[in-house]
């Protein structure tokens, strides 16, 4: 096999590493999923939860910044985990992010058909939630298959679009309301320690994806300064955003009538009751562009850590073959993708809603995530880094690493006592690419 053309083509800068970060973690898909299911079960306290998720993500961020002089290439941040732990448990870590990527990329897809279906009714033209997915799905992967700077163009375009629509909303929002907006939402008094429990995950799950710059190292020019950058910019700008919005936000559902706020689109329905006919049409348009980006950035995301675990022969050689114009990991990209739109369409055939596909899902992913997270903060704490002192290191990584045992632990916890099942599965798969490491020769 000719290895110069199985190789991924170095051709990124640093806008384009950014924009895979900030467009995976959908901005805008917090804003108009996330922040209402928060705001369902913490209330006013959705603010804390995000603000401790920040401070959490961020320690995380930081801890792979000090990875910089040891690119990670297409495992993504599997490849800090083999450096610091070894072959077998990088390779585990990777296995892990087809897990997290795979389950994040079907939530994305189930909301994205969600919404294509509702733009077909009002146009006279019903779809079946399978094939609104599957629509959605030959969308992302005509993107993701072409020239990758094709991908990460598109999620900074649609990403910068939905965010001025729902920054546009949150100004409505603030008007009408006056200064009670803010101080009735920022006040803390009355918040319990269950509310910011309840709404953590959800803000966790939040910042899932910024990480994925990381994905496109192997592609970038300077990947020493454009991935790290990345991690950086990503967490900072979507965290400052989702605080502005699970205050303002919060404030304004809390107008709205207890079935309108557990609707499937109560921010839509907000724009509509503070805005002029039609506002929440443009809520919509702007969940579409969002969702849009962050499917395409999980699925740019998956294939690479795909066609990675193929390098390596845990999965079979044949899903590391390149297009030939392109140079992407198409091959990677049809395995990756196809059986999972074959699962969504099978749980949409079982009736499960859109925003239950995605709390299910979520949550599987928020697990392999927080694993994968772990494992990247015990091997900076087990290993000399180049270029960070070891007080450095041992602080941040040492910080990181209670961060996400405080998370996890308290999240598998709740899943124990509520959702076993999904506990089990992931625990079930994750002992299926153990399996699989370990009979590589």
């Amino acid at each position: 096999m000719d290895v110069q053309a199985n190789q991924l083509r170095r051709s990124l800068g640093p806008v384009a590493i950014g924009a895979q970060a900030v467009g995976t973690v959908g901005l805008t898909l917090t804003a108009v999923i996330n922040i209402p299911a928060a705001a369902a079960v913490a209330g006013r306290a959705t603010w804390i939860a995000y603000a401790l998720a920040l401070v959490a993500i961020a320690l995380v961020s930081e801890t792979l910044v000090l990875f910089r002089h040891q690119p990670a290439g297409a495992a993504g941040i599997a490849g800090y985990v083999e450096h610091g732990l070894g072959l077998r448990m990088g390779q585990l870590a990777c296995w892990a992010l087809v897990l997290g990527y795979g389950a994040t990329l079907l939530a994305c897809l189930a909301f994205l058909g969600f919404y294509i279906e509702a733009l077909l009714r009002t146009l006279g033209l019903p779809l079946l939630p399978e094939l609104s997915l599957l629509v959605g799905a030959v969308a992302c992967w005509g993107m993701a298959r072409r020239d990758v700077h094709v991908s990460t163009n598109t999620m900074l375009i649609t990403e910068t679009i939905s965010v001025l629509i729902v920054l546009g909303l949150c100004a409505v929002v603030l008007r009408h309301g006056g200064t009670a907006a803010d101080l009735t939402a920022i006040n803390p008094l009355g918040d319990t320690a269950t509310q910011v429990r309840s709404g953590l995950m959800i803000a966790v799950l939040s910042f899932i994806g910024f990480e994925s710059a990381a994905n496109l190292g192997g592609e970038a020019l300077d990947p020493e300064r454009a991935v790290p950058q990345a991690l950086r910019t990503a967490v900072l700008v979507a965290g400052g955003l989702f605080l502005v919005w699970a205050m303002v936000l919060t404030e304004g559902l809390s107008w709205l009538p207890p079935a309108a706020r557990l609707g499937l689109d109560p921010i839509s329905t907000l724009a509509n009751q503070l805005g002029r006919p039609g506002a929440g049409a443009w809520i919509r348009i702007g969940a579409f562009l969002c969702l849009f980006g962050s499917g395409l950035g999980c699925l740019t995301a998956l294939t690479r850590v795909t066609y990675h675990l193929a390098e390596a022969r845990v999965l079979p050689a044949a899903l590391q073959v390149l297009h030939p114009r392109w140079r992407t990991p198409t091959t990677a990209l049809n395995a990756s993708l196809w059986p999972l739109v074959a699962l969504g369409g099978t749980l949409l055939h079982q009736r499960f809603s859109a925003s239950r596909i995605y709390d299910l899902l979520g949550g599987f992913g928020v697990l392999a995530f927080l694993l994968v997270y772990g494992l990247v903060a015990v091997a900076a704490l087990g290993h000399p880094l180049q270029g960070v002192g070891r007080e450095r290191r041992r602080g941040v990584a040492g910080a990181a690493l209670a961060a996400v045992i405080a998370v996890g632990g308290g999240y598998i916890s709740s899943l124990w006592s509520g959702q076993a099942p999904l506990l089990l599965s992931f625990i079930a798969l994750l002992g299926l690419g153990g399996a699989l490491v370990l009979r590589r020769r």
